[in-house]
């Protein structure tokens, strides 16, 4: 009977903590930034879920073809 052969395993490098942590304001306000032009849709399902997308102005048919609805 062979003896198993135990491998050596190597390290992941370690990642670095992200540069700044935002607060809470500073993500609401970069998040209204990158949305700022778009249209807001929305869609609810049968379990009162409701499903928010932020889609350009010019893809507002194709995503009312799937059921959402301009606010």
């Amino acid at each position: 009977m062979t003896q198993p052969t135990k491998r050596t395993r190597t390290r992941k490098p370690q990642e670095s903590a992200p540069v700044a942590t935002l607060s809470h304001a500073e993500h609401l306000q970069i998040m209204h930034t990158r949305e700022q032009g778009k249209t807001v849709m929305y869609k609810q399902d049968a379990w009162g879920h409701i499903e928010t997308r932020f889609v350009r102005t010019h893809n507002v048919k194709a995503w009312e073809a799937k059921g959402f609805i301009v606010r």
